[in-house]
């Protein structure tokens, strides 16, 4: 897995992240976050984050694989979404933002996707 993102819609049927999504989750702690509106010439940057500025955790999946050169690399993705309506007049996709009383369903609970 070299990605840094994976459609949460169907990450059970991609190869190369079903086994994580099954075995391998993991939260990504953040402070805010950037996406970026297009336009024909021009990308404008939107920061996002918590009204209070708090710590947040994004939903995640890891894997360690071999690189062609025998490198051990471990590596993550951040699952996306369709955006909420802060978000949908900037960009078509979103980061999933796990509520803190959901973590510990999102690190343990088989089939949660």
């Amino acid at each position: 897995m070299a990605q840094i993102n994976a459609r949460s819609e169907t990450i059970l049927e991609k190869p190369a992240f079903k086994e994580s999504s099954e075995r391998r989750r993991c939260l990504i702690p953040a402070d805010g976050f950037y996406e970026w509106r297009r336009s024909p010439n021009t990308k404008q940057p939107f920061h996002f984050g918590m009204k209070d500025d708090s710590l947040f955790a994004f939903a995640g999946i890891w894997d360690r694989w071999t690189s062609t050169e025998g490198q051990i690399i471990e590596s993550c993705a951040i699952l996306t979404t369709t955006p909420n309506e802060l978000l949908k007049d900037v960009h078509d996709r979103m980061p999933v933002i796990l509520h803190p009383n959901h973590y510990h369903a999102w690190l343990t609970a088989p089939g949660l996707l």
